[in-house]
């Protein structure tokens, strides 16, 4: 399996698309952090800023990274860069039979999905370096805000938002094994992180009102959910949020593992 993770991250440093969307993400979140302007700051709009009432000449704070990023809906964004990457990258393998030319080597096909696993996770762990840094970058400048890092939280953040890019890139990553679709994966995966797996549920629910309760259970620990906690104002990250994310990993590998296995290279 390493040797493969080896081989798909020589091809992925060398894929342009890879750079181009991380050189446009980077100018995003650039676009998006630079708003934070010396009168937002002094409204205390930010979840770790003391409510003064009005800031007096002089003060200023120092702002989570991840709560600058939350506040501009940047793991959105980061994960939805993410998925399109993925879904596009190993669409490749299947659009132009690349698999199939090392499907020879034994339990292949397991391997690769323990690859893609690999590959997936270290473009998120790219994405979220790129963004903190670039956030710190951008407000280099503003005279009342700076960016700092709590080690603990940040980590317990960071595992949380690369967690949920996981799932939903390997869930598309079996619709592109299953389909040879780069494109059907894509839409499937924005449609997994949209509304629909929410409105099945809720739809489920006004049919078997008796299940209400387990409903709503599954729907508040859907990744989507986890997803806008991220972004909420005085959100910290425990570790039971990304133990309720396992199961859906769980799925989501075995089912991709389970279309590789049955599917004709």
């Amino acid at each position: 399996m390493l040797n493969l993770f080896r081989a798909q991250w020589y091809r992925l440093v060398r894929n342009r698309a890879f750079w181009g969307l991380l050189a446009v993400f980077g100018v995003l979140v650039f676009l998006f952090v630079i708003q934070v302007d010396e009168q937002s700051v002094r409204e205390g709009v930010y979840r770790n800023f003391p409510a003064l009432g009005g800031a007096p000449e002089g003060v200023g704070m120092t702002m989570d990274v991840e709560a600058v990023l939350g506040q501009f809906w940047v793991p959105q964004l980061l994960l939805a860069f993410v998925g399109m990457l993925s879904a596009a990258f190993f669409g490749d393998d299947f659009r132009y039979a690349g698999a199939r030319s090392l499907d020879v080597m034994p339990g292949f096909r397991w391997r690769y999905v323990g690859s893609a696993v690999l590959i997936i996770v270290v473009i998120a762990l790219i994405f979220l370096v790129a963004a903190s840094f670039v956030a710190w970058l951008a407000l280099l400048p503003n005279p009342v805000m700076s960016v700092g890092l709590s080690g603990g939280r940040f980590l317990r953040w960071g595992l949380l938002l690369v967690a949920i890019s996981l799932v939903y890139a390997m869930a598309a990553l079996a619709v592109v094994a299953a389909t040879n679709r780069a494109g059907l994966g894509i839409i499937a995966f924005f449609l997994l992180v949209g509304v629909l797996p929410d409105a099945l549920l809720q739809l489920a629910s006004g049919w078997l009102s008796a299940f209400q309760g387990p409903i709503a259970a599954v729907v508040s620990a859907l990744p989507s959910a986890q997803l806008g906690q991220l972004s909420a104002e005085g959100f910290t990250p425990v570790a039971t949020d990304v133990l309720m994310l396992l199961p859906w990993l769980a799925v989501a590998v075995a089912g991709c593992g389970l279309v590789m296995r049955h599917k004709r290279l």
